[in-house]
């Protein structure tokens, strides 16, 4: 980042200041129409940069790493389960995966090592069951090249997982491959095994019927989007009850955020077999084989820029880029054409202002391409940055591509693709600004970005089936995907929002958070709600980066915190005032969590306005002290009875109430991992504690937020261990809130519902 700060510096040097900001064409044709010299000293910086970014790779020292992991799988995978015990046999296979995966990954591409890596797990995996992922490893290994006289039994693996998976067509192509071969007579009776197997599923298959589950994407309930003084925006046409789906929206383009690896093409974020481009650097993982191969007409433009690790250094404008990569074949029989560069602008933008057809859906190319920017409303050095961004890309793609190839046999230079290139991608990072979205998921707790949340052998019963005590470690929220969702996009901003937004994969689906009458606007919140927020603190990203002020419903009545102030009620700690009362923000305030600042900030204390004593908060100083000593008996009944006397000093549904609560239930399930055995009087409170919490965080953030989604789990871990009791009432209205979760997860509760709770 750093160098990229320096180029992009030196460059800001040679720019003259942009003026009265016109459209990203014009910002970037005023960067190729540089004089001569500085034209030339300004292309030369970029492609320096971008030299200087290829990173030193030794492909005998990935080698070397690869077999050093691939040996350490062998020697778990190899280990008897006697001398582990029988409980232990499914920790050391899924264990031996892990290891193999990381040999994957080191292998990078040293192919002979990456193929014996991809053989080895896919044993592995066999063996644990997961058949589809060894069934790809296995095609994986061959098509790296595994040694010829060992293909056969690759090849035998191939074939007894497609039985497993009940690949009719799949199992008896294997065969006849395997009927080819010279084989031994242990292997020929496993091929007569294979054959007695495909009979029998041909002999089942015909009283089989397929069909298709698979959901569609679009509104569900009848919705229009309208134009207006304030942009275009969306209503219901008809009443539509609470908690109902609106829409669904997949998407053509996200990213991953940070260095989480997930799936590229489809976002899966569970992950037991991730496949790597071996070029990349370990930077870009599928989830499958399938995916690998849809995802090949844009990686095969990003390989190189994932491996200097240039993406990353240019936030949105990754996403610019894939948006313009993504949508390019849809946008190039509209410009081929076009003489000029000029020409082809124009047609952008005659697309870009046209109106949707009626009873048609709109290509995601065309709503991406309508929706709003904020680039003419940008500081001077934030508009440079981007300009920059995008010419950085565009030269990418020109010298380390073969991008700009397609382009060759059309009406305009090469040189004006360049700039319309470059134009798109900064039109695209203008948009996404505003417009931008950012996916999230449930993932086990404190998991490595290295790891993968499939492949921990303490979690994992068997395939997708968490062991008895494990839910809560899979509690932890985090966001994974910056994503551009041009239909969920039209709608408009406020306070308080009238759709829930889930993300599944690359899908979102959004529900009614609300009662919805028909010709309601339906309302989407780009910040934290009205009851999250003080308007002081939700006012400034509005301004800042949507450039509005708000003057939805919360914020335009006489007190617009009113709601955030309920959720930070004190008592005064005074014997002779005992008064309740809400702290009363100073001017530079734009929250009251004084307990979230670090110890050695300065923090506004908390008086009480009717005796003006200000607060000593002694009691929560002592329960830090017991939330340490939390090992220990006597500790935790001190903190059990420590919580029930907040209620003396916070009132109703505190935050801090909420927090401290997380606290004890965090620290107390801690104890539990690790060995520490608790009695029927710490489940007993444990329960209650858990109750409050889920009760103010229903009140606070909604009772099918990925908070209250993530809190269940230690609920759902206390019924599955028989530690506490519930109704049937209870028990069914917990289940029905897994309809907020994303599929891979929503899995993984049903099956730990089924295995442990269900029956009890």
């Amino acid at each position: 980042m750093d160098r990229l700060a320096k180029v992009f510096t030196q460059q800001d040097e040679l720019i003259a200041p942009v003026g009265a900001y016109q459209n990203e064409y014009e910002a970037i044709k005023a960067l190729h129409s540089l004089p001569g010299e500085k034209r030339q000293h300004f292309q030369e910086l970029t492609l320096k940069l971008l030299d200087d970014l290829e990173q030193p790779h030794v492909t005998e020292s990935c080698a070397e790493r690869s077999r050093l992991w691939r040996e350490q799988g062998n020697l778990l995978f190899r280990s008897s389960s006697k001398d582990l015990g029988s409980d232990a046999d499914a920790e050391r296979v899924l264990g031996a995966c892990r290891l193999y995966t990381k040999a994957v990954l080191a292998a990078e591409d040293a192919e002979i090592e990456l193929c014996l890596a991809f053989a080895n797990r896919g044993m592995a995996l066999q063996e644990y069951g997961y058949y589809q992922e060894a069934y790809d490893d296995c095609a994986n290994a061959l098509d790296c090249g595994y040694p010829t006289k060992l293909q056969h039994k690759v090849i035998f693996r191939q074939a007894h997982c497609a039985w497993k998976l009940k690949r009719i067509e799949q199992l008896a192509e294997h065969i006849v491959c395997l009927e080819k071969l010279e084989l031994n007579e242990s292997f020929r009776q496993q091929l007569e095994d294979l054959k007695r197997s495909l009979e029998l599923l041909q002999s089942q298959s015909s009283n089989d019927k397929s069909f298709n589950d698979q959901e569609k994407t679009g509104p569900i309930h009848e919705i229009v989007t309208e134009s207006g003084s304030r942009g275009r925006y969306m209503i219901a046409k008809e009443a539509i009850p609470q908690g109902k789906i609106i829409f669904r929206e997949q998407a053509t383009c996200f990213v991953p955020l940070e260095q989480r690896l997930i799936c590229q093409q489809c976002a899966a974020s569970l992950l037991c077999a991730p496949i790597p481009c071996p070029q990349c650097r370990q930077r870009v993982v599928y989830c499958s084989r399938e995916c690998r191969e849809r995802h090949k007409p844009i990686h095969r433009f990003e390989c190189a820029a994932y491996r200097k690790d240039l993406l990353k250094m240019v936030g949105v404008s990754h996403l610019a880029l894939r948006m313009v990569l993504s949508y390019m074949p849809s946008m190039l029989p509209k410009l081929q054409e076009c003489p000029d560069s000029s020409e082809m602008w124009a047609t952008i933008t005659t697309l870009a202002k046209g109106a949707d057809k009626e009873n048609e859906p709109t290509p995601q190319y065309l709503q991406s391409l309508r929706m709003i920017s904020h680039l003419d409303k940008a500081p001077q050095a934030e508009l440079v940055y981007h300009m920059l961004c995008a010419n950085l890309l565009q030269l990418y793609l020109k010298d380390y591509t073969n991008f700009f190839d397609q382009f060759q046999a059309m009406t305009a230079p090469i040189e004006d693709w360049h700039l319309i290139l470059a134009a798109l991608i900064l039109r695209s990072a203008g948009q996404l600004l505003v417009n931008g979205h950012v996916g999230d998921a449930l993932l086990p707790v404190d998991l490595e970005a290295s790891e993968f949340g499939l492949l921990q052998p303490e979690m994992w019963l068997k395939p997708r089936h968490l062991k008895l005590g494990q839910m809560h470690n899979l509690s932890q929220t985090e966001p994974l995907t910056a994503i551009n969702l041009p239909y969920l996009s039209l709608c408009n901003h406020a306070c308080a929002p009238s759709i829930r937004t889930k993300f599944d994969g690359c899908t979102a689906v959004c529900q009614s958070a609300v009662e919805l009458e028909a010709g309601e606007e339906i309302f989407n919140c780009y910040t934290m709600d009205y009851k999250r927020s003080m308007i002081r603190q939700r006012s400034q990203p509005l301004q800042q980066v949507y450039k509005f002020d708000c003057s939805c419903e919360k914020c335009t009545r006489t007190d617009p915190d009113q709601d955030y102030l309920k959720f930070h009620r004190y008592r005064c700690e005074n014997p002779n005032c005992l008064q309740e009362f809400v702290p009363k923000p100073l001017p530079h305030q734009t929250n009251l969590n004084w307990w979230m600042h670090p110890p050695d900030a300065t923090v506004a204390s908390v008086c009480c306005p009717v005796c003006k004593e200000t607060q000593a908060f002694s009691w929560y100083n002592d329960f830090l002290c017991l939330i340490d000593c939390c090992g220990e008996v006597k500790a935790r009944r001190a903190l059990y009875k420590a919580f029930d006397g907040l209620d003396k000093w916070l009132l109703e549904h505190h935050i801090l109430k909420g927090k401290l609560a997380e606290m004890i239930i965090e620290a107390c399930f801690a104890e539990m991992d690790e060995g520490c055995v608790l009695d029927d009087v710490d489940y007993e409170n444990l329960m209650r504690i858990i109750g409050t919490q889920l009760e103010g965080t229903a009140a606070h953030s909604g009772g099918t937020s990925m908070e209250y989604l993530s809190q269940m789990t230690y609920l759902w871990d206390l019924w599955a261990l028989s530690k506490c009791k519930r109704s049937d009432q209870q028990q069914q209205e917990m289940r029905g809130k897994l309809e907020y979760l994303a599929c891979e997860q929503r899995e993984i509760f049903e099956n730990y519902y089924n295995d442990f709770i269900k029956q009890k």
